[in-house]
């Protein structure tokens, strides 16, 4: 054999065909904070995402469950319809307040109350807010009594008594919810004095005098006013007078 021939040989023994070394793949190390469970950290990573969405989803159930309950409870507490809330009684500084039932405000609110599932008693207490806030934006008698002097409180009962007697009930509870001033008291003496009342006059230290008597009538016919100038509302007022003494008679 030639020396060729022999190197060949040999070249063809050292690398067999088909039995070439191939590259081998390594499994990657298992971290020790990885589950049991899970072969890959990618499957823990899913796990958990799954698992997120699953509380959210569960906590959005809960909440949406406990608002119903609270708003089904809120709702038995309210009346039946807008209209069976009942208005309470409420007083400020010892004057009971009245509410007129046609006030659109009120009409509102019984609505709106409704709405939210207010109970009686919560009906209650914002009425009795509201109206006591509108007390301590008006007028402050205090200071208002001043300006009508010593007997402000005698004149003040006097034009409520006559509102009550005289003015029809929706009137009435219209007359009730102004703030009491000077200016009021004075301008219902006023309208009195025109429906033939007396002037504001004290009788004793704790009456006043209800009625027109005989010579304040005279004693009116004997102002100038009456006679001389003729003043018209002067002369009207004369004449209520003399009528309202003929129906006490």
């Amino acid at each position: 054999m030639s020396e060729e021939a022999q190197v060949e040989e040999v070249a063809t023994n050292e690398v067999p065909t088909g039995e070439m070394e191939q590259p081998q793949t390594t499994q990657p190390e298992r971290p020790d904070w990885l589950p049991e469970k899970f072969e890959r950290p990618e499957e823990l990573a899913v796990s958990y995402g799954e698992l997120e969405r699953k509380f959210y989803s569960r906590k959005e159930e809960l909440r949406e469950q406990i608002i119903g309950e609270i708003t089904q409870e809120a709702e038995s507490s309210a009346p039946i319809s807008p209209a069976d809330y009942e208005v309470p009684d409420v007083e400020f500084d010892g004057m009971k307040l009245e509410v007129n039932e046609d006030d659109p405000m009120l009409g509102w609110f019984r609505e709106k109350a409704h709405t939210l599932g207010m109970s009686q008693d919560e009906f209650n207490q914002n009425v009795s807010e509201f109206l006591q806030m509108q007390m301590t934006q008006g007028p402050d008698w205090n200071v208002e009594s001043e300006a009508l002097g010593e007997y402000a409180d005698k004149r003040l009962e006097r034009v409520d008594l006559w509102a009550e007697k005289n003015l029809s009930e929706t009137a009435y509870s219209i007359f009730a919810g102004i703030p009491a001033s000077a200016g009021m008291v004075e301008l219902f003496e006023e309208l009195m004095e025109l429906n033939g009342q007396p002037q504001f006059n004290m009788t004793s230290e704790t009456q006043f005098q209800e009625r027109v008597s005989r010579e304040d009538l005279m004693s009116m016919q004997n102002d100038p006013r009456y006679w001389k100038d003729k003043d018209p509302a002067f002369i009207a007022k004369v004449r209520a007078g003399f009528n309202q003494y003929a129906r006490n008679k």
